[in-house]
């Protein structure tokens, strides 16, 4: 899923050089946690190496992200913390971008806020898309069992009530 592939297209050079120069590398071990379900996300971070799980609080992991993802999107849009944790599988690195650097360069650069958001609702938009389309799978998936089951139901009663006691 290279997400941070659809931000990137909507940044010009200059815009991206100057994230690259306000982020900071951070290395995690696996088992390092970079995001804690319910706790306040304060930067943007671009995946630059290794494998990192989404983990809902039962420790269900619910997808993977790899190089070119990005993490804490919807914390910085809405400000509401996750609901997922986001754990190192194996060693990452991960460009750590202050919201607030973001935010004052918004100020200093509106058509930069103007850019960046739309790259971001795009970014949003696709992966809405994409879960849309997992969630239709999933139910025509069970609408199929459903059917069957009525199916054979129907197949064991109309057998049944024809063998008598």
């Amino acid at each position: 899923m290279q997400n941070a592939r659809h931000i990137a297209a909507g940044l010009s050079d200059s815009d991206m050089l100057w994230l690259l120069s306000v982020g900071k590398l951070r290395r995690f071990a696996a088992g390092d946690r970079l995001v804690a379900a319910g706790k306040p996300v304060n930067d943007l971070y671009f995946v630059t190496s290794g494998l990192l799980g989404v983990v809902l609080e039962d420790g269900k992991r619910v997808a993977q992200l790899h190089k070119g993802d990005v993490v804490g999107e919807m914390s910085f849009v809405e400000r509401h913390p996750p609901q997922v944790s986001v754990i190192a599988e194996d060693a990452a690195e991960i460009l750590c971008i202050p919201r607030k650097l973001i935010l004052e360069r918004f100020e200093q650069e509106p058509v930069f806020a103007a850019r960046f958001y739309r790259a971001l609702g795009v970014f949003l938009s696709e992966r809405l898309r994409e879960t849309t389309a997992v969630v239709k799978a999933a139910n025509e998936e069970e609408m199929r069992k459903d059917k069957a089951d009525k199916a054979a139901r129907a197949r064991f009663t109309r057998l049944f009530s024809r063998s008598g006691p």
